[in-house]
């Protein structure tokens, strides 16, 4: 009975072992798929995207990005956002880093919308390291209401 209770304890950490080292590794797969997706931060920058009837409203989180950093381009109801974040770290007269959480380089986000936007009314404008987007969806694709009319 000793035998069998010391040789299941064995398994039980042989598996939780296995467990451990297999969340670990595909962890790290996912980690590398972000990075060649969405860079070093995966799906950086965060947003929102919020609709009605008329509109998208999109915000993202750009905090230490310059404007001219960002390019935003719309194709139908596809829009891409692009752009750099520099960071630059001191180092120099033995400076180390202890920690670097914020990361510096480029970005992509691309979303497609179930409707084709309006170009010429769209409109960006960023404050405080926010992004904001304003996407009216196509005027022949907006609801419309239809006067009724009596003979």
């Amino acid at each position: 009975m000793n035998t069998v209770l010391r040789m299941s304890r064995k398994n039980n950490s042989l598996l939780a072992s296995l467990s451990s080292d297999f969340q670990r590794e595909l962890s790290a797969m996912r980690c590398t798929q972000d990075q060649e997706f969405h860079g070093n931060r995966g799906a950086y920058p965060r947003v929102n995207l919020i609709e009605n009837a008329e509109s998208f409203a999109l915000t993202a989180e750009l905090p230490g990005v310059a404007p001219g950093d960002i390019n935003i381009s719309i194709e139908g109801a596809m829009v891409t956002l692009a752009g750099q974040r520099k960071i630059e770290y001191v180092n120099g007269d033995g400076a180390a880093i202890h920690r670097r959480e914020r990361q510096s380089g480029d970005f992509r986000r691309a979303f497609e919308l179930p409707v084709e936007i309006d170009l010429d009314s769209a409109k960006a404008s960023h404050k405080d390291g926010v992004l904001t987007l304003r996407l009216p969806k196509s005027p022949a694709l907006q609801p419309r209401q239809i006067k009724v009319e009596t003979h």
